[in-house]
């Protein structure tokens, strides 16, 4: 869920940058904007966070970050709290400790990225969660979350040997031949490969043809859209995207769906951006569809 699709300034309507994913059963958030935690609450999300993924250290990005911190202590938080990020996490932490001067009991293991290709972070249950260096004015990761494959079982396969349910399956599903009733079938045979999906977040950075290659195929891209493309001359100057620059990636990425976030407070009116994105999926033949994304906004993913 996208708890915050604002940029710098939040705003009546848009909170701070934030993503609120659950995978395998462990609470991620991608970015970590003023005001996360209770929009955690409005939303009805538990708030016992396992691990943040944060772009950079702007402070639209990262102030909740420290309140997340402290209420995980007030909770008496057991399991440790793993933060990633770019070059200075790790200390950028420790400031903020500091700075607060709550005692901390809480494990937090934070962990500075420096991927100069896309490089495999960490294993969240099924889940993998990949990263690389990506251009703005300080540094910055794009992320990458991919499920795993899984082996699935041929329901006509098991019916046209008459083969009944059972703990043998698993066998199956792990890739593994099972003799049933005395016969031999092959997982091979009995099974097909059912590709994990994957979901892209990008934001904040500029445009980057080396991006179509980190999103290529994603079923899901969030993407930066902080103006509409009359602002192309102050996107390039401060590191962001336009409208029409997110949606090149998407095309180029061929995505399956896009939800542009990270809207520039100017826009308190959003048919100005609707308008234009209608124009230009048009002349880009865009198949993905695409969401201009709202607070609370739920993902399928």
């Amino acid at each position: 869920m996208l708890l915050g699709t604002s940029s710098a300034f939040p705003t009546k309507e848009r909170n701070h940058p934030a993503l609120y994913m659950s995978l395998d059963g462990k609470r991620v958030l991608f970015d970590c904007g003023e005001g996360t935690q209770r929009q955690i609450r409005v939303a009805g999300l538990s708030p016992s966070i396992d691990y943040m993924f944060l772009t950079h250290w702007h402070g639209d990005h990262s102030l909740g970050v420290g309140g997340i911190i402290q209420s995980l202590n007030m909770m008496r938080r057991k399991e440790p709290l793993y933060i990633y990020g770019p070059q200075g996490t790790g200390s950028s932490v420790n400031h903020i400790l500091a700075t607060y001067r709550f005692h901390s009991e809480i494990q937090i293991k934070a962990k500075s990225l420096d991927l100069k290709k896309e490089t495999f972070i960490t294993k969240i249950g099924r889940f993998s969660v990949y990263g690389i260096n990506v251009m703005h004015t300080t540094k910055c990761i794009g992320y990458k979350i991919k499920e795993d494959d899984q082996l699935n079982i041929k329901h006509e396969f098991l019916k046209k040997n008459k083969i009944k349910s059972g703990v043998f399956l698993q066998a199956l599903k792990k890739g593994k031949d099972i003799v049933y009733e005395g016969k031999k079938f092959l997982a091979k045979e009995a099974t097909y490969l059912k590709c994990g999906k994957s979901l892209v977040y990008l934001t904040d950075l500029g445009y980057d043809k080396n991006l179509y290659r980190f999103a290529r195929g994603a079923d899901v891209l969030v993407i930066e859209s902080t103006w509409s493309s009359e602002f192309e001359n102050q996107a390039k100057e401060f590191g962001h995207l336009t409208a029409r620059q997110a949606l090149e990636v998407a095309k180029y990425a061929d995505v399956g769906k896009v939800y542009l976030t990270h809207f520039s407070q100017r826009y308190e009116d959003m048919s100005v951006f609707k308008e234009e994105l209608s124009d230009i999926v048009k002349k880009l033949k865009l198949k993905p569809k695409v969401f201009v994304s709202n607070d609370f906004e739920r993902i399928n993913f």
